[in-house]
């Protein structure tokens, strides 16, 4: 449905060049997912309230980066910001217009909000009769909790993953990262250039919607599968093994000089390696399981007595799985990263500094990085926006 030559100076050179994107998402999910549609050379037209959205007022420990909140920076790269007013008549009528040159309208409302603002799916289909409407929610759009508020740490209670972190003695943790916010974002971006792609093959309008509850139980796939299927019975170590259901060793182990991680070593490699007992080759799988926080104690005993630096050598040698414990501040300046360019400077506008930011983490021949445009000022496009649909006049800010 996208026409040549509208706004086309904005667009990326990636594969999705060709995609516009109607957005009116907020928070970290939707504007994830559609920053990586920027990213991949999508033209993304963000709507935004006359105050701004969300996220331009989330300020961590109230600070501000060049004006600007690091969240909102961090996730709104390549787009195009229109403010609208979606109950006022006029900005109502636009939003409309746009969506007969764009191929996506994507929101993170909840369910019915849009409905009710007279800009659901059957509108927008009116106008647009291949238009591909995606919507991101907390808990799926029917059940006791469509209508509630959906939020990353709300999600990792109610689906299992806080429940099954932490140790058997202690609290249950849930993740630094929002990590369900994150994969949805994923999961959302991957429906709608699947859904994008047969609606330009064949014409069909279609409705999509996937949820933080959805996403968070699609990371716990295998575990879901055992939980529905088995009666085996899961307990989280008291003795630092990272995930109910793994024996010794996974999880992270202190030593001489600091911490690393282990994950998933073969039992003969423990004996030989860290001199435990030999009748540990001897024991069927559920004993071994019963047996694992006295394993994990005795090589976490074996684990203080060199730095991390000498068992992450020793380890290479012998081929066990096993990297140091990082800071985010070190991670994100590891050589890995340098090498693989997880990390871009992004710029920021006119007037601005250029910042660092995780850039476009997919290695793609022809595309060498993600940032074209700087994320952008509260209502940067209005003009240019209402000038390319031939809507003259420019709504006042509030």
């Amino acid at each position: 449905m996208t026409e040549g030559g509208f706004l086309d100076s904005f667009r990326g050179d990636g594969p999705l060049r060709h995609l516009t994107i109607l957005d009116f998402t907020q928070m970290v999910m939707g504007p994830i997912a559609t920053q990586l549609l920027g990213d991949l050379g999508a033209l993304v037209i963000k709507v935004e309230p006359r105050r701004g959205e969300w996220e331009r007022s989330f300020l961590p420990r109230g600070r501000r980066f060049e004006g600007e909140s690091a969240y909102f920076l961090a996730m709104n790269r390549n787009k195009l910001s229109l403010t609208a007013d979606l109950k006022d008549p006029g900005d109502h009528e636009l939003v409309l217009a746009l969506a007969e040159r764009c191929d996506v309208v994507v929101n993170n409302f909840r369910p019915g909000v849009m409905e009710r603002l007279g800009l659901g799916f059957a509108s927008f289909r009116e106008r647009n009769p291949q238009i591909v409407f995606a919507q991101g929610t907390g808990y799926g759009d029917a059940g006791p909790l469509a209508g509630q508020p959906g939020q990353d740490l709300l999600v990792q209670a109610l689906s299992g993953l806080a429940a099954n972190t932490g140790g058997g003695n202690g609290p249950p943790i849930p993740t630094a990262a929002a990590i369900c916010d994150a994969s949805t974002g994923f999961l959302l971006a991957f429906s709608i250039v699947a859904a994008a792609l047969d609606a330009r093959l064949t014409g069909t309008a279609r409705s999509i919607e996937v949820s933080l509850l959805a996403g968070a139980l699609l990371l716990q796939a295998p575990e879901a599968f055992l939980a529905l299927n088995t009666e085996m019975e899961w307990k989280r170590s008291v003795a630092n093994i990272g995930a109910p259901w793994f024996g010794a060793p996974y999880g992270l182990y202190r030593t001489a000089d600091g911490w690393l991680a282990i994950a998933m070593t073969p039992r003969h490699k423990l004996v030989e390696l860290f001199g435990l007992s030999g009748a540990l080759l001897e024991l069927d799988e559920d004993a071994w399981y019963e047996r694992r926080d006295d394993v994990n104690a005795d090589l976490a005993e074996v684990l203080l007595e060199r730095t991390s630096d000498d068992w992450l050598a020793y380890f290479a040698e012998h081929d066990v799985w096993a990297a140091p414990l990082l800071s985010l501040a070190e991670a994100v300046r590891h050589p890995q990263v340098e090498a693989n360019g997880f990390v871009e400077t992004i710029p920021l506008g006119e007037g601005r500094a250029s910042a660092e930011a995780v850039g476009l983490v997919t290695q793609m021949s022809g595309l060498a990085q993600a940032a074209r445009l700087p994320p952008p000022q509260l209502g940067e496009h209005n003009d240019v926006i209402r000038d390319a649909l031939g809507v003259k006049e420019s709504t006042p800010h509030q």
